[in-house]
């Protein structure tokens, strides 16, 4: 069953990257590829010279950040976000980030290459199945950020 789920993720995978090999379309399939991402990038840079996390481990706590911030912008509900963070946590990820403090977070989120004139860019769920990329306020991140992490 594991293989078999591999082998689909690999095969979607390369349908929405050869679909878009650019990124030349934010708000199409490619971005959901990288649901997650820009939480797990902030966490990566971190911990960039420690080894204390994976990059899988990093979009794990990224992913369920991202869907706070959603369900917070009217995106998805508390199930869905539930969900979710069961479906990480069976996958035997984290789904709770390191405290590095929200400033921190949003320091390392501003140099994300989705990042634009220090308007951090994130790829949130408007539904599921359906993702866009936009900006959040700070304030809002910044509770997400710590709602999501280790107190």
């Amino acid at each position: 069953a594991q293989a078999e789920a591999i082998l689909r993720a690999c095969a979607f995978k390369a349908a929405v990257v050869g679909g878009d090999e650019r990124e030349e379309k934010p708000n199409d399939g490619r971005a959901l590829l990288n649901l997650g991402h820009t939480f797990a990038h902030a966490l990566e840079a971190e911990y960039a010279y420690t080894g204390g996390l994976l990059h899988g481990e990093a979009v794990g706590c990224g992913m369920v950040m991202a869907a706070r911030l959603s369900q917070q912008l009217g995106g998805v509900d508390e199930a869905f976000v539930q969900r979710l963070q069961r479906i990480i946590e069976r996958a035997g990820l984290p789904t709770v980030g390191p405290s590095l403090g929200a400033q921190a977070y949003l320091e390392h989120m501003r140099l994300d290459k989705k990042s634009e004139a220090g308007q951090i860019k994130f790829v949130l769920i408007d539904r599921p199945g359906q993702v866009a990329v936009r900006t959040a306020p700070d304030e809002l991140v910044a509770q997400v950020i710590q709602a999501c992490c280790e107190a």
